[in-house]
């Protein structure tokens, strides 16, 4: 499915319909006010990186994150060249930007992308792989730049992981419908968070970007290319602006942006070229969306 958006989104609470419902863009619009950050910049190559699409670099991400946070805030600079890294962790006042010859280029192995964290999958909470880029409960943050994101999920990782032929799955092979009827159950019984543990040796696909319980949210200019699933997944988030984004990603369940019980959010000039849903506006998967309550 594709998709040119080039007007925009606009979350609020749904408790807010009425007729001249438009008459109140300008004064949303105004509220959703994108982050700002300190003029430093912490290069990951002075941590480590090499950008020849060989070198594992997550610790050099991990270490320029850390010191752009503990140094009050600025830009990680990804500079020109492939750098495959794990999980990418940001922390608040970090703005991820990746130059324009720059590409990340995601491990292929899921061992990379543990431990595992607190996320939603298909709209239930859960303890599963982290997200590619993840985020907890923090504030300004952002990942500019007018480089790329390669999750390299296909056919040989993630992907098959569906359950389906023509994802490369092969009958006998394990896939995760099971661990996803399990986690659906879980939602509908309430288990504890503590007892929905997934990750490894489970086949529950990860999200690729997504900020959890965040505020002041700038995902600006990036390409996306190849995610396990869902690509821009905001949850629990407010104050949230994707712009002039590009997502070309055709595997399963590939939806573009699913912002899910978050509010004040602003999707504009984007383009989506996905194997799924565009945009999909998400409050949590039937008795778990109810337990929790915040729509979007």
């Amino acid at each position: 499915m594709s998709l040119s958006f080039s007007i925009l989104l606009i979350l609020i609470s749904c408790n807010y319909f009425s007729n001249d419902e438009w008459d109140k863009l300008p004064n949303i619009i105004s509220q959703i006010v994108p982050p700002s950050f300190p003029e430093k910049d912490f290069l990951i190559t002075s941590y480590g990186a090499v950008g020849d699409g060989l070198t594992n670099c997550t610790e050099a991400f991990t270490k320029a994150i850390d010191k752009c946070n503990n140094s009050g805030g600025g830009r990680v600079v990804v500079s020109k060249g492939v750098y495959v890294s794990g999980a990418i962790h940001l922390k608040s006042n970090v703005n991820l930007y990746i130059d324009k010859n720059a590409t990340i280029l995601f491990s292929n192995n899921p061992d990379d992308f543990l431990p595992i964290v607190k996320t939603r999958f298909e709209g239930v909470e859960c303890m599963n792989y982290s997200p590619f880029i993840y985020a907890y409960n923090c504030q300004n943050i952002a990942i500019t730049g007018s480089g790329t994101l390669d999750g390299q999920a296909g056919n040989e990782n993630w992907w098959s992981w569906k359950g389906r032929n023509e994802y490369g799955w092969e009958s006998g092979e394990p896939n995760g419908l099971d661990d996803t009827e399990t986690l659906y159950r879980m939602g509908e019984e309430n288990t504890p968070l503590e007892e929905r543990i997934f990750g490894k040796e489970h086949e529950l696909r990860t999200n690729f970007i997504q900020p959890y319980k965040c505020t002041n949210i700038l995902i600006d200019s990036i390409t996306i290319k190849r995610s396990p699933m869902w690509v821009i997944h905001p949850v629990l988030c407010e104050n949230i602006t994707i712009s002039n984004v590009t997502v070309d990603s055709h595997g399963p369940n590939n939806d573009g942006c699913n912002p899910e019980s978050s509010k004040n959010v602003l999707i504009k000039n984007c383009f989506f070229d996905t194997g799924d849903d565009c945009i999909a506006i998400k409050s949590g998967r039937n008795a778990e969306g109810r337990r929790i309550n915040i729509p979007s």
